[in-house]
């Protein structure tokens, strides 16, 4: 007698394929490390290192526009942002516009340069910053679908009566503010004599036309109807053609980009790239007539059909995060005064009349870089990588630019609901620009938009209730 012994087969836990985003992070790092260690090692020059790193931020962002759908992330638009401001100069260099990137010309009597050492920490803060911001968007991307316009549609008639009330007063405050600055010196009003640009227009109208704004963005996130809504937005950057004149553009600039992020969130077809690039020709073509009406314009971009001389003229970002690696001492102590006070950008002037020592950090790179200038109204703008590094180092920028990219995720994740693409839509201008702006300067736009929708809310409650009594039929008295 035979007995058959059974096999018992051995559980071998399954290996877990590893995600392509790992793989593309750890690439990433693994070059910057090598790049890194031969720069150490003075096997690799600083001219190698600058072609390098632009071929690291440009390869980000086509990486950036295909895993994520064709730019429907705010990602791709940020990392496009980082790359003119932060890399603009880079970019010249590589194309011959420029003799040495990391020379520093804005603002001072005499350009100085930085040593070879201090010029691989900025193109390293650049390039991991850039690689912190993508990793938590790129981990575990999933597509969302279009948010549904069911439980706005309601707001429509409503928006579109205060949009229609308040372009008036729009139109007319930024032509009060179009005359008062071409009576007094110009473009550098905004940050000489800004109290008294604002007192040059009635509270009320100022008041009125702030509304104008997170309107446009509600009807361009809830509205559907493209003939409608084409009219609003033509309408809006008309008003605000007088306030292009006087060579005011970021603001707008940042908008246009905000606008055709919701623009993709809301549509379910790709976009062509050749739209892409007309766009940013156009951008490029009106930044540089803006720059020729903006006194004291950097000749490098005097032309209107000079792209390699725009972007390296807005590269100009990379002195403040220059100044910011060099002299981190001397900035350090003011950390906790900056982001408080970047908090209260929105609400309280920020020109140079009012400057205290720890108020902006920006303000404090141009009085150290030209202090008799400054007084004139001329600063620098800000960058989120030099802040960064001064909160904290190299570790200061990893920890930073990893929030930032959990930020950037969070707005995505949240666009798929139509009223919280109304709340990302009014931050994303302000995050947009943090590579030539402040590390909290989002939030102060935030807590601006939240002041705002109050009023709003507060007329939507007296619509409701004028409508109810006005659609009410008349009880007849036998």
């Amino acid at each position: 007698m035979s007995t058959a012994t059974q096999s018992i087969p051995a559980f071998v836990p399954a290996s877990r394929p590893i995600p392509a985003a790992a793989f593309e992070v750890l690439g990433y790092l693994s070059v910057v490390g090598i790049a890194t260690l031969c720069f150490v090692l003075r096997w690799l020059s600083p001219n190698g290192a600058v072609v390098i790193t632009v071929v690291l931020l440009a390869a980000l962002i086509v990486l950036s526009w295909v895993r994520f759908d064709r730019g429907r992330h705010p990602c791709f638009l940020f990392l496009c942002m980082l790359m003119l401001f932060q890399g603009g100069r880079l970019i010249g260099y590589c194309l011959g516009r420029i003799a040495d990137p990391f020379l520093v010309e804005a603002m001072v009597d005499a350009p100085f340069g930085i040593s070879r050492d201090q010029a691989g920490i900025v193109m390293l803060s650049i390039v991991l910053s850039a690689i912190c911001v993508y990793a938590p968007c790129r981990w575990n991307y999933r597509r969302i679908s279009p948010p549904t316009d069911v439980a706005v549609r309601r707001y429509l008639p409503y928006l579109h009566l205060v949009f229609f009330s308040s372009l008036p007063f729009l139109l007319y405050k930024n032509y009060l503010y179009y005359r008062y600055i071409r009576g007094h010196g110009g473009y550098m009003v905004f940050f000489s004599d800004y109290g008294h640009l604002a007192a040059s227009v009635p509270l009320v109208v100022r008041a009125v036309a702030l509304l104008t704004l997170p309107v446009l963005v509600a009807i361009f996130v809830f509205e559907n109807r493209k003939k409608l809504l084409y009219t609003v937005v033509a309408l809006y950057f008309c008003s605000s053609v007088v306030i292009l004149l006087t060579g005011t553009r970021m603001g707008l600039f940042s908008l246009i980009l905000t606008l055709w992020y919701v623009a993709r969130i809301k549509s379910t077809r790709d976009t062509r790239i050749w739209r892409v690039v007309v766009l940013a020709a156009a951008l490029v073509v009106v930044a540089n007539l803006i720059g020729l009406a903006r006194s004291g314009e950097d000749g490098e971009g005097r032309s209107a059909v000079d792209p390699v001389g725009f972007i390296a003229t807005q590269g100009v970002s990379l002195a403040v995060t220059e100044v910011a690696v060099v002299h981190r001492n001397l900035f350090k102590p003011y950390v906790v005064s900056y982001l408080l006070h970047e908090l209260q950008i929105e609400f309280i002037s920020s020109d140079v009349s009012s400057y205290f020592r720890g108020r902006q950090f920006g303000f404090d790179v141009s009085v150290f870089l030209n202090p008799y200038m400054f007084k004139q109204g001329f600063a620098t703008s800000g960058a989120y990588v030099g802040e960064a590094y001064v909160v904290g180092g190299i570790l200061g920028v990893i920890v930073i630019s990893l929030l930032i990219g959990g930020g950037l995720r969070f707005m995505h994740a949240s666009s798929r609901n139509a009223e919280m693409l109304l709340l990302v839509a009014l931050a994303l201008p302000e995050v947009l620009l943090l590579p030539r702006g402040y590390l909290l300067g989002w939030g102060s736009a935030l807590i601006r938009a939240f002041v705002l929708l109050v009023p709003l809310a507060l007329g939507w409650s007296l619509y409701q209730l004028v409508t109810s009594v006005v659609k009410t039929p008349l009880i007849k008295c036998e």
